[in-house]
């Protein structure tokens, strides 16, 4: 799968504003069916990026010592 396909699969569900006054948009990733947020000065891509990084730490954390997601 090309990054154009992968980011076509990406749905926007919105738009989250933090108390402090500062947005961001929410999106899915049905492939991994995460939701991540694409924080200010950050493109869909590098967000994902960051959250396939994490979302291959807690698979390697899966298998084998009992841990899940590291944050």
């Amino acid at each position: 799968m090309t990054n154009i396909q992968r980011f076509q699969g990406i749905t926007v569900l919105g738009v989250q504003t933090r108390l402090r006054g500062d947005s961001y948009i929410l999106c899915n990733d049905p492939e991994t069916g995460t939701t991540f947020a694409v924080h200010p000065g950050e493109t869909i891509g590098e967000a994902l990026d960051r959250v396939e990084a994490r979302y291959r730490e807690a698979l390697k954390g899966s298998h084998g010592n009992g841990h899940g997601v590291h944050r």
